[in-house]
């Protein structure tokens, strides 16, 4: 695996990234070398006001274990099918020891299958920033 993709001092968040009919996006990049980083992550984020009253907090994270494999898992918070969105990025990228959390401040209006085209770009767009290392 290239250098890159291990990045143990990064964290990026876009606030606001995707703003589609009155729906808001707000995208994390965040390391991580375990489940248990994973679960105090969340626990952190959904402690915050912000994060809390989200509509949905969507993710889903690829881990290099010590044996070599990766374990993936994901969680799409009511928001069906939308963490296979993010994972496939993640995997496209082949980024590990990632987590990426797509959270969605639902506007009003139904997006039906564009919410999906919504979550896939915000992800993209969180990913970009590797490139810049």
């Amino acid at each position: 695996l290239e250098k890159n993709y291990i990045l143990s001092y990064k964290r990026k968040i876009l606030k606001n990234n995707i703003v589609d009919r009155k729906s808001k996006y707000t995208t994390i990049w965040w390391y991580v070398e375990n489940k248990e980083e994973v679960s105090k992550f969340m626990k952190e984020l959904l402690s915050d006001k912000y994060f809390a009253k989200a509509t949905h907090n969507t993710y889903s994270y690829r881990i290099l274990l010590d044996n070599g494999s990766i374990l993936e898992s994901k969680n799409d918070d009511w928001e069906t099918a939308a963490w296979n969105c993010i994972l496939r990025e993640l995997q496209r990228e082949n980024m590990i020891n990632t987590l990426v959390v797509v959270t969605r401040y639902f506007g009003g209006i139904q997006l039906h299958s564009d919410r999906f085209k919504n979550v896939i770009n915000a992800t993209k767009e969180i990913l970009k920033f590797k490139k810049e290392i």
